[in-house]
């Protein structure tokens, strides 16, 4: 099957290019509005859109179908999109309320149209979003919502290696270029007091931070980021305590190989639309503790890993109105991080079951042939529309 792409990028190599049976063509640089974004953008500082329309004098005769990421399509070709929150995917407008958006409505009917085949949800939370917005628009639900899929993100099974539950030193790992929105900061604020505390030491653990300290900006904080204090406060802990271990980046492998050699996984992010370094380390029979964000509860349940409870939006996500809101949560956080923390120190039997379950999870929901049957299923819907 020839498929039309619009980039090959991370989310696409996640969920899209993943059948070496298929020719997949990038159109990312044939497609128009790649052009007409960036002169609007300059002209009237018009919001960029998410829209694939191809030349259609370039497009191959024999492509069977264009399957795009967190885009919709203009075009007479039958499409497929994968999203991760929304579809379409319209960015706001300043003094106009979300659902009174114009080009909300346009772009719903593109995904309304024939042309349509399937749009695909990457969690239950985004399809449940998904179905939020389709309430507000009846007309067009009624076209859209059964084509609406869920289908999560393939990963293979890593390493089968296991770890030894009498290891006096346990290894905890946190993977996030973005160091302070994954939550980063977090982890550096848990085991330090744990560490004035006499519950753990450089002996006992250590803590792998892989993670750009630059990278400051926490998108769940709005206008309420933390103070350049407090970030000179995380990096003095940091570079403080034996138990810390930071590297800026990794590449993959070495990431990987860490992963493999890790107890437990951090993610106590504050944002995150799908966690796909949980499913890394899960396929590295290395369980995750993570926030409730998003799809997080559904790729990491308690037979897999643990969640800290936080308080959520009906977009699934942390709401942050106040600078006491921002602490508050930032002390749950630490508090339930230092609690799991204790647990696994505590019960290495357990820790070893749930290293098994993340194994177990990766196999039974993430199984890549599985993946690659159900979106050539979804792909086949094309010839008998």
């Amino acid at each position: 099957m020839k498929i039309i792409v619009s980039g090959q990028s991370y989310p696409e190599k996640r969920n899209i290019l993943v059948n070496e049976q298929h020719t997949y063509v990038d159109f990312k640089y044939k497609n128009v509005w790649l052009y007409l974004n960036k002169i609007r953008q300059k002209a009237v500082k018009a919001n960029k859109s998410f829209i694939f329309q191809p030349v259609s004098f370039l497009m191959p005769g024999n492509v069977e179908i264009i399957h795009l990421f967190n885009e919709v399509a203009r075009t007479s070709k039958r499409w497929v999109s994968t999203f991760e929150t929304e579809l379409p995917r319209v960015l706001p407008v300043p003094g106009v309320p979300k659902l009174a958006n114009p080009e909300l409505k346009k772009q719903l009917r593109l995904v309304a149209a024939p042309q349509c085949v399937a749009i695909i949800a990457i969690s239950e939370a985004t399809r449940q979003i998904q179905l939020k917005l389709l309430s507000a628009f009846p007309e067009e639900a009624s076209a859209i919502t059964p084509k609406l899929h869920k289908l999560h993100p393939p990963q293979p099974v890593l390493y089968e290696g296991q770890r030894s539950a009498q290891e006096r030193k346990l290894i905890f790992t946190f993977a996030g270029n973005e160091f302070y929105r994954k939550g980063g900061a977090e982890v550096v604020l848990a085991f330090t007091e744990l560490v004035n505390e006499g519950k753990v030491s450089a002996e006992t653990v250590q803590v792998n931070l892989i993670g750009n300290l630059k990278r400051r900006y926490n998108f769940a904080h709005g206008r309420y980021q933390d103070e350049e204090a407090f970030y000179q406060k995380i990096e003095q802990l940091l570079n403080a305590s034996a138990v810390f271990n930071h590297a800026e980046s990794q590449p993959n492998n070495a990431l990987i190989d860490l992963f493999k050699r890790s107890h437990a996984g951090l993610l106590p992010t504050w944002q995150d639309t799908y966690g796909f370094s949980v499913l890394e380390m899960q396929a590295c029979g290395c369980p995750v503790i993570s926030t409730n964000v998003r799809a997080l509860p559904e790729i990491n349940p308690p037979e897999a890993g643990w969640i800290i409870p936080c308080p959520l939006s009906d977009m699934f996500e942390l709401t942050i109105n106040s600078a006491n809101d921002k602490e508050a949560i930032r002390q749950l956080i630490v508090s339930h991080l230092k609690t799991c923390i204790l647990a696994i120190l505590a019960d290495r039997e357990t820790l070893m079951l749930r290293s098994q379950g993340a194994l177990k999870r990766i196999r039974d929901v993430h199984d890549p042939a599985r993946f690659r049957e159900k979106l050539n299923d979804i792909y086949a819907l094309s010839a008998v529309r």
